[in-house]
């Protein structure tokens, strides 16, 4: 089974980095092979996204389609707003947040298009990262996407220590899909303090719901019926 680059996933997280306020305790890493910071869930200043210029950006008003994979999610305004963007070959990033939660969709080629096995690789990422001390699976509890439409998915209570020393307690959702089969995955991680995820529930369902891939194949074109022979 081909896996994925790891440089591919690891890049964007110099971006991510630079667009967290100074003020915030940074915790470097997380679950999949492109860290994501571990921290209470903050909105951060809204990145510099580059307008008009669909080679770099997905982005349109309040939707945003990723150029390589063509998946696509719209949201409302008023509740989310776009803290980053990461586009490159092979890699579709986006990170949404409201004033309590964070979601991340990361569309990318690797695991040969195997969801499970990219939610086996960032449940163990999860696990092993040196700054989390405890990894709890949270079975039986409602999760925001619905069972018929979901792929591998799990949600975990995570305890982890902040650079000044702190303690940061929080749960995550990751998910991961076929976007193509044989070549490339959705991840989507929802990440959140324990006190919020009941907060802010209805509008990561919502917002999860909105998720659209691409179609796998183009529109078969309508048969055309035979012309019946007269017969002489």
């Amino acid at each position: 089974m081909r896996q994925p680059t790891i440089t591919v996933r690891r890049v964007p997280v110099i971006v991510l980095a630079m667009l967290f306020s100074a003020s915030l305790a940074t915790f470097a890493g997380a679950q999949s092979q492109e860290p994501k910071p571990v921290l209470p869930a903050t909105p951060v200043a809204e990145s510099d996204l580059p307008a008009g210029d669909s080679a770099t950006s997905g982005v349109s008003g309040s939707s945003w389609e990723g150029p390589n994979s063509g998946v696509r999610v719209s949201w409302d305004p008023a509740v989310w707003s776009v803290e980053a963007e990461h586009i490159e070959d092979g890699y579709d990033g986006l990170q949404i947040g409201t004033p309590i939660s964070t979601v991340y969709l990361e569309a990318y080629v690797g695991f040969a298009g195997d969801a499970e096995a990219c939610f086996a690789n960032a449940e163990r990422e999860l696990a092993e990262h040196e700054d989390i001390s405890e990894v709890i699976p949270l079975s039986g509890r409602p999760l925001p996407v619905a069972e018929e439409e979901r792929g591998e998915a799990g949600l975990f209570g995570i305890t982890a220590t902040l650079a000044d020393g702190s303690d940061y307690r929080g749960v995550e959702y990751v998910e991961c899909r076929t976007v193509v089969p044989g070549e490339s995955v959705l991840e989507i991680t929802w990440r959140a303090v324990t006190q919020a995820v009941n907060q802010d529930f209805a509008n990561v369902e919502t917002l999860l719901a909105a998720i659209e891939m691409p179609d796998e194949s183009p529109q078969a074109a309508t048969p055309v019926a035979p012309v019946a022979t007269p017969v002489s």
